[in-house]
């Protein structure tokens, strides 16, 4: 009679290292199956963004036409305004002037306010959950991030606050950066929403005037120039105090 197989024989049966690297095994496919869902995710959300780039290109003019034309659902430009404000196919003055011009200061203003901040906050989410190897990459190649960053270091409220007023780094790169950093969502939404009420109202005021009395745009940019230069006043009284305090300290 010929030999009884063993269960280290051939074939017949699993070996010690694989009866000891089965939960081993099962680890490394549990974190498989979470990379390949995690990837799925990031490309759907890919997909999708670049098809909105793609849709806004390509009827952005029509977008604009539809913005001015009758009656028009306001849910419907919410949705659109906030599209626009994230996909940068033009600048999002020219959207906020014509949501101006249709509705007026008041209504227009605030349609202004909430979609681009509603679109900041998509966007800080996105980079914060998803994103964040691109948005290093970014911010490696951004070089004049370290005025903000030295903002950042002494009031992060104040710092996107500041950032939102007076937009001496582009709103990108302030999402970016707050996104990766240890910054609150709740902070983060706060200082957006407050930093951009002058800036949209201002463009909704413009595009009221463009359509009922264009002479008055001068006198709007005139004060909202002189608003600028507070700020920036401000600003800079409050950079000089934290660095008198930092020394002393």
């Amino acid at each position: 009679m010929g030999a009884q197989p063993t269960i280290g024989d051939g074939d017949s049966g699993p070996s010690r290292t694989q009866i000891r690297g089965s939960p081993r095994n099962g680890l490394r496919k549990c974190r498989t199956e979470e990379n390949v869902r995690y990837m799925l995710k990031k490309w759907l959300i890919s997909l999708g963004y670049v098809s909105a780039i793609i849709v806004m290109i390509m009827y952005k003019d029509e977008v604009l036409h539809w913005l001015e034309a009758g009656s028009v659902d306001l849910v419907l430009v919410f949705g659109i305004a906030v599209l626009l404000a994230m996909v940068p196919v033009l600048p999002y003055g020219v959207v906020a002037g014509v949501i101006g011009a249709k509705y007026g200061p008041v209504v227009g203003g605030a349609l202004n306010v909430f979609s681009s901040t509603f679109a900041a906050a998509l966007l800080f989410l996105s980079l914060r959950l998803i994103f964040q190897e691109q948005g290093k990459k970014f911010l490696a190649k951004y070089k004049r991030i370290d005025q903000f960053t030295q903002l950042m270091e002494q009031h992060a409220f104040v710092a996107v606050l500041t950032a939102r007023l007076i937009p001496f780094i582009p709103a990108l790169a302030v999402n970016v950066y707050t996104a990766l950093s240890r910054m609150s969502f709740g902070t983060f939404f706060a200082a957006t929403l407050i930093g951009k009420i002058p800036v949209m109202f201002v463009f909704a005021i413009i595009g009221d005037q463009l359509v009922s009395d264009w002479r008055q745009v001068a006198w709007t940019a005139l004060g909202y120039a002189l608003f600028l230069f507070l700020v920036w006043m401000l600003y800079r009284s409050y950079q000089k105090r934290a660095a008198n305090k930092s020394k002393a300290a």
